[in-house]
């Protein structure tokens, strides 16, 4: 499997060449200002910016990989990521137009958009907290509301900086100046840091110790070098501070993050494995019955499905076949449904009359006892009998099967549903009866077929699995079934798969072809 999909790359791309392209403007203007005409000061912080942003777009790439293989919500740790950059770089700008007439514009404008950055980092930041935590504390929506506010608050005073020059302006010779209320740009970003720090210490009994440690670290280590350096003008180094916090923050809390996720996932795989071997998966299930032929596929949606397929030898002359569809996703509805499985199997094997809606009703009443989570599992359930070539079958609340007959097409067999089983106890099943001549075929499906959704979220629906089911309707199952997965893929593309995709396919060859049931 590919460790990026096609929009990840692309995105990865962009931004991979927009970073690459920010650091070139840098490198040009320092050629082409001349790094003799610049003060050795103005060197180190520029060398600190550029440094910085070559570790910010390492760290992005990081942060794809890691939203690829563990599924993380890093929403806000790339928008704070994506705004330190814009930090670094207007940084780095500001030091080299400094002192030049010519570019006091771009100097003004520059230092503007820094001005701009260190509230909207300090929002990511308490964003990103707050995903981080996912808490549902009232004071912590009343903490957003101020955060929310604050900032367009600070966002506010800092336009009007373009009338009031409150924090900083540019000379007729190009040389920037702080003005004298320069102090009031760190309202929010202190009262923000604060504010954060508050949740962090509310939701500490949810967090361990190294996790605490992360978040004090990146709000007070801007802050001391704030501290150091907010009555210093010509250094400039909090930037790459803040740069390099990320990273140890990002490496603390979703790199070990990652690790207890890598652990979940392997007892998933573990899981999944355990799940696939408990369906038939050897076929010709049957190779000494040539009276029939039927071959079946579930892919999973996650990494176990709630859907299941079998097929059992009842006695010599009958043959069960059964698809059902759990409700829900994940490891709730795959346990629900390998316990769904073995009820219908043993009252299949074990029932004295081989009636389909009988077996469905005490395979329900058993569902029934104990479904706390209150999950059911639509079915279809068929008995071949394999000397005539009829079928007796249930459905309860199942997708249409499909029927080929008389060397045709396939055919929707549209019917009453029964209700699905364990939606309530002590339910009747309605059934009915197929009868296949020798070169018929039933295709039974979950409504993964149907639903599979491409990335303009349309669906696969009925006609186009009918039309992929007659390209070959006298195909083999095999064939069949790698019809309709190939007509699936080509329709869905690169969009994600929402549903399990579970299908079975029987065609019936009758007795004259094989030895004779007697």
């Amino acid at each position: 499997m590919e460790l990026l999909t096609k929009k990840q790359k692309n995105r990865a791309y962009v931004v991979s060449v927009v970073y690459i392209f920010l650091v070139f403007i840098c490198a040009q203007l320092i050629f082409i200002r001349g790094i003799n005409n610049l003060k050795p000061i103005y060197v180190f912080n520029i060398s600190g910016d550029i440094f910085g942003m070559l570790m910010g777009a390492v760290l992005f790439i990081c942060c794809l990989l890691d939203v690829q293989k563990t599924g993380s919500n890093l929403k806000w740790l790339f928008y704070l990521l994506n705004t330190a950059y814009i930090g670094l770089f207007t940084d780095a700008i500001a030091w080299l137009v400094d002192g030049v007439p010519e570019l006091s514009i771009i100097n003004y404008a520059d230092n503007f958009i820094y001005y701009i950055c260190g509230p909207l980092e300090l929002f990511c930041f308490w964003k990103y907290t707050e995903s981080y935590l996912q808490t549902e504390r009232r004071i912590v929506k009343l903490i957003n509301k101020f955060q929310c506010i604050g900032l367009v608050i600070a966002l506010f005073i800092r336009v009007s900086n373009f009338f009031n020059h409150i924090y900083y302006y540019v000379t007729k010779d190009g040389v920037y100046h702080r003005s004298q209320l320069y102090l009031m740009s760190v309202v929010y970003v202190f009262s923000s840091t604060i504010a954060t720090m508050a949740v962090v210490i509310i939701e500490r009994k949810n967090l361990e110790r190294y996790q605490i440690a992360t978040f004090f670290m990146y709000a007070l280590s801007p802050f001391v070098v704030s501290i150091l350096t907010i009555r210093i003008y010509g250094i400039s180094i909090i930037g790459g501070v803040i740069m390099l916090v990320i990273l140890l923050m990002y490496c603390i809390l979703n790199v070990l993050q990652g690790r207890d996720k890598a652990i979940a996932d392997r007892d998933l795989s573990l899981a999944s494995s355990i799940q696939e071997h408990m369906l038939p998966r050897i076929f010709p299930p049957f190779p000494d019955r040539n009276e029939f032929d039927l071959y079946a596929s579930m892919t999973p949606a996650k990494e176990v499905g709630g859907d299941f397929y079998d097929f059992f030898m009842i006695d010599d002359n009958h043959l069960a076949i059964v698809i059902a569809d759990v409700s829900g996703k994940g490891v709730p509805a795959a346990l629900f449904m390998m316990v769904a499985r073995t009820i219908i199997k043993n009252q299949g094997l074990y029932s004295r009359k081989m009636n389909p809606c009988t077996i469905l009703k005490k395979v329900n009443n058993q569902l029934c006892e104990g479904n706390d989570l209150e999950l059911f599992v639509t079915t279809w359930l068929g008995i071949l009998n394999i000397s005539d070539g009829t079928i007796d079958y249930a459905n309860a609340g199942h997708e249409y099967p499909c029927i080929r007959k008389d060397d045709g097409e396939f055919e929707l067999l549209k019917e009453k549903h029964s209700p699905p089983l364990a939606a309530l106890e002590g339910l009747n099943f309605r059934g009915g009866q197929i009868s296949l001549s020798p070169g018929d075929a039933i295709f039974i499906y979950t409504d993964g077929v149907t639903e599979a959704t491409d990335a303009h979220s349309r669906l696969f629906g009925e006609e186009r699995m009918l039309k992929a089911l007659n390209m070959d309707s006298d195909g083999t199952p095999m064939e069949i079934d790698r019809n309709v997965r190939d007509s699936i893929s080509r329709f869905v593309k690169d969009a994600p798969q929402f549903d399990d995709i579970t299908m079975l396919c029987l065609k019936y060859y009758g007795t004259e072809k094989g030895t004779k049931v007697i």
